[in-house]
């Protein structure tokens, strides 16, 4: 079972999380920890699993949970997101506890940001929502809501699981085909979640940094697998 940890005081008023997963592209992960860095947003919390890998990772000297939570009291906004794809025997705790946790915290909304792998116009979003007035919302801003499809981990149960108990969740994804990193992609969700939230976000910095964030994600994604890859070896018969 997945749960959410609180490591500090949440002194929010129904506030939106922010969430951005692995997926596609790593658009989600990109675009939220850029969120973190240019708000200076406050460690409030982690997700924390038996089925997570044995792992940390290290920003500036410190030791933190690969999958966690940070607050803006400025904007009002939460933003959860993992250094490492979430384990398939993990996917419905976390997406389950996520949004229990959301009702329990009266967030006014959860929003998912990340990438879809199909053809399309690098500037075009497309748009998911569990509620009419998410939906209408979306298309004001200008993404192409999606009418029939799949979408997968975290973020898809997250929007089955706010259907059924009529809690308000949305995802933004972009296209990003054959992309390991799309950083342009995470600049245009944010470009969106901008105009969504009708708060000013940066995207233009985040371009700028493409090269510094691409190689510190991919360090992660590589880092991740061969911690994995070692911890599973000494878990073996054969080391015992």
């Amino acid at each position: 079972m997945a749960k959410i940890v609180e490591v500090a005081p949440i002194k929010l008023k129904n506030p939106i999380l922010i969430e951005g997963f692995p997926g596609v592209g790593m658009i989600g992960t990109i675009a939220a920890m850029h969120l973190v860095k240019e708000w200076n947003m406050e460690l409030v919390g982690y997700i924390d699993s038996e089925a997570f890998p044995p792992l940390c990772t290290v920003h500036n000297e410190e030791p933190l949970p690969a999958a966690r939570i940070y607050q803006s009291k400025k904007h009002n906004v939460l933003v959860l997101f993992s250094e490492f794809v979430i384990p398939m025997p993990a996917v419905n705790s976390v997406a389950n506890e996520i949004v229990l946790w959301g009702e329990d915290k009266k967030l006014s909304a959860i929003i998912s940001l990340g990438g879809v792998g199909i053809e399309a116009a690098k500037d075009v979003v497309f748009g998911i929502a569990s509620t009419e007035g998410l939906k209408a919302d979306l298309k004001d801003i200008g993404v192409t809501i999606v009418k029939e499809g799949v979408t997968t981990g975290v973020t898809g149960l997250i929007l089955a699981n706010a259907y059924v108990r009529k809690f308000p969740a949305a995802a933004m994804l972009t296209s990003s085909r054959g992309m390991s990193i799309n950083l342009i992609g995470a600049a245009n969700v944010l470009d969106k979640l901008s105009q969504l939230l009708h708060i000013d976000i940066d995207t233009q910095k985040l371009k700028k940094e493409g090269e510094e964030i691409e190689e510190k994600i991919k360090k992660l994604i590589k880092e991740s697998r061969e911690a994995k890859k070692t911890y599973e070896q000494i878990q073996s018969p054969m080391y015992r």
